[in-house]
């Protein structure tokens, strides 16, 4: 019998789906991933035979066009994904690209987040099915750009201190986060070692050490999170 596709959406050749890839599979799914930054054809529609997609970061904006050249077909997507509710797990720049498919706004922040921060969950995300966290979790931040302003489907779940919209929610399977849940200090040794803007621009030199210390903690917090995901896209 086969198993549940999640058609990983890679923007980036440096954020896979990594721990989120492998959280998932654990429960039963297929992760296939269609390498966007190399190449590979994005479709503008879901294709047939895909149980949910999850659209991944990259160091461009959700608007660089003129960047990455599939970036109009991935909004395509998603907007198809959500017009058919197959559900979608948008990560960082993923859930910029949902936002402005679905009637959002990005904007550029004025203070990037790039380490470990905090989040505060409203009353919808206290209530929340899959978010088995309480305020002031822990998240790995990457990111300069935001989503300003939410689709007019969205549900505000989260925010932080720097960045009001830090996880929304579009109907009951598709879910939007700004943060990182998916990355772990590997990664982060990565990022650091091909540093982009938001990295130059946040005048950090490192946040390998709290990102190390903070590890297992995340491990703890999002795996349950995007397992519980994953069983509401199994059904």
């Amino acid at each position: 019998m086969s198993k549940p596709v999640i058609l990983a959406i890679q923007n980036d050749p440096t954020d896979p789906p990594h721990l989120a890839g492998r959280w998932l599979m654990e429960i039963g799914f297929e992760i296939k991933i269609l390498r966007a930054f190399e190449g590979e054809f994005v479709p503008a529609t879901v294709p047939d035979g895909i149980a949910g997609l999850m659209p991944l970061g990259g160091h461009m904006g959700a608007l660089d066009d003129h960047i990455a050249d599939w970036l109009p077909n991935e909004r395509a997507l998603l907007a198809d994904a959500v017009a058919r509710n197959i559900p979608v797990f948008a990560i960082c720049l993923g859930a910029q690209l949902l936002a402005e498919a679905t009637g959002g706004t990005v904007a550029r922040a004025e203070v990037g987040e790039i380490g470990i921060y905090s989040i505060e969950l409203s009353a919808d995300g206290e209530s929340d099915p899959i978010l088995t966290v309480d305020s002031g979790a822990l998240v790995a931040q990457w990111h300069e750009d935001f989503v300003q302003v939410l689709p007019p489907a969205a549900v505000h779940l989260a925010s932080s201190a720097l960045c009001p919209n830090q996880i929304y929610r579009i109907g009951e399977r598709t879910y939007a986060v700004q943060f990182h849940p998916e990355i772990d200090t590997s990664i982060i040794q990565d990022w650091e070692s091909h540093a982009d803007n938001a990295f130059i621009e946040s005048g950090k030199h490192t946040v390998e050490h709290e990102m190390a210390a903070a590890e297992a903690e995340l491990a703890r917090i999002w795996k349950p999170v995007i397992q519980n995901w994953g069983r509401l896209v199994l059904g």
